[in-house]
């Protein structure tokens, strides 16, 4: 009893029930993944924080307590949660209307915007309204991320060139800015930040290759290449401080970062612009959510795992939360770091744990070396971070495979260039839907004959198939509702009026899911018109949940049990015997 009631217990925080069954060789290796995972993130939450518009040490803020409780409460053994690019966007074009110049309103407003996701995610999980981000579909959301991508990139080039672009700039306003003030190019800043790119794009796949040419295991030689930003960090920091980066030619340095964690602080609660800041919040959590949730799974999948997305909804609201609390801008799960954690071969979330705490480590004993830093360096780090998003093979695979499909992932690419990230991607959801309920709406509906003297039923217009006069099967091959109904009436009124009077017509229901009030009525008026007429009208294939529907409805009990039937093959026995 005593083992049942701690095993209840421990559900409720998956961490400790996978402690108590590791072993001790699981354990170390969580230990050596958690280690590599920081150093990948330590620079990346830096430069995520300065993409947000946020002091960089916001960045090691959201990197210790929101990861601890996340590993406590996440269904996911290596989704590594911190600061991601892609928020980071978002929460600046939120905050700059809001806050405009003011540090710290922008600083509130970033926690408001925590506190917003993490309670929309909350609000979620107790709904269980996880199926709403379905509505965000892959090539939607692959184009989100592109043009999120590509417009990050484009931000960063002020920082890489030392020429100064405004804030709230949009992709036309960056490229005008750069233009304009080409003769303000700097090339200090600009050498760092371009020696910081190519050692960086080096480090990939130009090093990955060459480690493994000399015997280097291929995930071993990832992971050293995922150690390159932290070293450039740290060497880009002292050649900076040895030649006087910032007093001699004037390089953007990140400059004093305050030493440690800040205390737990309710604070922002008492501030404005909650309503204001509302949508942008729920778009964050819907898009940390979609993000998280995506990266969870597949990497759960490749070790035969499960992830829970309700729990997940949960861990990452509660995270979300508390970030709020601790002074951190919103979280997610991160592609690269989850990766990172993966390929180190961490095997619980106790992995995250230890990433945390070497964070908080160097929150404590190393940020104030890094004030020398230039800000170039961090602006390369975001670049060659994103780049790896930027994904237009997918958007040609989808354009070849469906046109409509293809033209959403590219409206998004552009809409998120043009209109911003919230404006891109409700523009991409809403021509995706859009196409829906197109597609939908103009249902595949086939008259279908017996295959030989199988079981089978096909269409007569793709196979030779056997069919009887007086005798219509139709199969109406899509869901039935307020959208469609009006088409499925009029195909369906041509067949039979095409088949000169049938006397029995049979509507194959095994491609219907699902049956609203409009296609009821639909059914309803076909019965009374062929009845009218003297023909009858017979269903066979309804799917049970269909059928738990029409149970107890006029169409049920004017067809009653005789016409409707388990199959087409004993639809066509029963109606033939009678004659």
């Amino acid at each position: 009893m005593a083992d049942g009631g701690a095993s209840g217990w421990l559900k409720h925080f998956p961490l400790l029930d996978d402690l108590r069954r590791a072993s001790s060789g699981e354990l170390a290796q969580d230990g050596i993944a958690g280690t590599i995972t920081a150093i990948l993130l330590i620079p990346q939450a830096l430069a995520y924080a300065l993409l947000a518009g946020l002091p960089p040490e916001v960045g090691l803020y959201a990197s210790v307590l929101p990861v601890i409780v996340y590993a406590l409460l996440g269904s996911s053994r290596v989704l590594a949660v911190g600061p991601v690019a892609v928020a980071a966007v978002m929460v600046s074009a939120a905050l700059i209307p809001y806050a405009g110049d003011d540090p710290a309103r922008y600083l509130s407003g970033a926690l408001i915007l925590s506190a917003l996701s993490g309670a929309i995610l909350l609000a979620m999980a107790a709904l269980k309204l996880g199926w709403l981000t379905s509505f965000i579909s892959h090539p939607v959301l692959s184009g989100f991320t592109t043009g999120a991508a590509l417009f990050i990139v484009g931000t960063q080039l002020s920082g890489l060139s030392g020429i100064p672009v405004p804030r709230d700039a949009g992709s036309e306003g960056i490229v005008k800015a750069l233009y304009a003030g080409r003769d303000q190019l700097d090339s200090e800043t600009l050498a760092f930040g371009l020696g910081a790119l190519l050692l960086l794009f080096a480090a990939r796949a130009p090093l990955m290759n060459l480690l493994t040419r000399i015997g280097v295991k291929r995930e071993t030689a990832g992971i050293v290449g995922r150690t390159a930003p932290l070293l450039l960090v740290i060497a880009a920091t002292v050649l900076s401080a040895v030649f006087d980066a910032h007093g001699r030619w004037g390089v953007a340095v990140v400059g004093q970062i305050p030493h440690g964690l800040p205390g737990l602080s309710l604070h922002f609660l008492a501030e404005d612009g909650w309503l204001q800041l509302l949508a942008p919040a729920a778009l964050i959590a819907v898009i940390g959510y979609v993000e998280s949730i995506s990266v969870a799974k597949a990497l759960a999948f490749r070790r035969q795992e499960k992830v829970d997305p309700d729990r997940e909804l949960l861990a990452l609201g509660s995270t979300n939360i508390v970030a709020a609390i601790a002074g951190a801008m919103p979280v997610a799960g991160g592609f690269a770091r989850s990766m990172v954690n993966y390929d180190a071969g961490a095997r619980t979330q106790l992995a995250a744990v230890i990433t945390a705490l070497w964070v908080a480590m160097a929150a404590f004993l190393f940020t104030g070396l890094l004030a020398p830093l230039p800000k170039a360096v961090l602006a390369a780090i975001i670049v060659v971070a994103v780049w790896q998003l930027v994904d237009f093979k997918s958007l040609a695979h989808s354009w070849r495979y469906d046109r409509g499909d293809g033209a959403a992932q590219a409206a998004t690419i552009v809409g998120v260039l043009v209109d911003g990230v919230e404006g891109g991607l409700m523009i991409g959801a809403g021509l995706s839907l859009l196409l829906f309920l197109y597609r939908t709406s103009r249902p595949h509906i086939a008259v279908v004959g017996q295959v030989g003297e199988t079981e089978h039923f096909r269409n007569v217009l793709r196979h030779e198939v056997r069919t009887w006069p007086g005798l219509l099967l139709v199969r109406i091959d899509e869901t039935l509702y307020f959208a469609n109904a009006p088409r499925v009436e009029s195909e369906l009124q041509s067949h039979i009026v095409e088949a000169r009077k049938p006397k029995d017509v049979v509507l194959v229901m095994s491609g219907v899911a699902y049956i609203d009030t409009s296609g009821l009525d639909v059914l309803e008026a076909l019965e009374t018109v062929l009845r009218q007429h003297g023909s009858r009208l017979h269903l066979a294939e309804v799917k049970g949940p269909v059928m738990d529907r029409l149970a107890g409805t006029d169409l049920l009990a004017a067809l009653g049990p005789a016409r409707v039937h388990l199959s087409a093959h004993d639809a066509v026995v029963a109606i033939r015997s009678a004659l």
